[in-house]
């Protein structure tokens, strides 16, 4: 199976990205709706990116990336994997395939990783950034990083 991962071009391929977005964090994993979709989703520094799995010619994965051009800083989030494909290595391919997409305009790829999925992270070569340890969206998390392979 291949996750093939792009960034969103059009109106239609961001309601997708939304909706896959909807359906993780909220259907499945019971976050609050009114924090999900946020005013970050719109700025002109966000890129939003879906990843399609070939095979079932399918959207399964989405992830949002904010932007900080000054100090060419990706700050990776709301990285969502349709239930059904977690356990593929999809994830990894998601993640791995986001950075490639971003690599031209970043140096620095940074993520606010909830706790107890922070294995999954370390996997994809981030790593904590000290220990600690802060509640967001009433979850445990920790900042990871990594740099930009040259």
């Amino acid at each position: 199976m291949t996750l093939v991962v792009t960034r969103v071009a059009t109106a239609e391929e961001k309601k997708i990205n939304f909706e896959l977005r909807l359906q993780v964090f909220v259907e499945d994993q019971g976050y609050d709706v009114a924090e999900e979709i946020d005013e970050y989703d719109e700025k002109d520094t966000t890129l939003h990116f879906l990843g399609k799995d070939t095979e079932q010619d399918k959207f399964v994965a989405a992830a949002r990336v904010l932007m900080n051009p000054s100090t060419r800083t990706a700050k990776i989030g709301r990285v969502g994997l349709l239930p059904e494909c977690r356990g593929k290595n999809y994830g990894v391919a998601l993640m791995h395939g986001v950075e490639q997409l971003v690599a031209d305009v970043a140096d620095t790829y940074v993520l606010s990783a909830v706790y107890h999925r922070k294995g999954f992270y370390e996997k994809c070569g981030y790593q904590c950034v000290n220990d600690e340890i802060y509640i967001e969206r009433t979850v445990d998390h920790c900042l990871m990083m990594k740099k930009r392979e040259e």
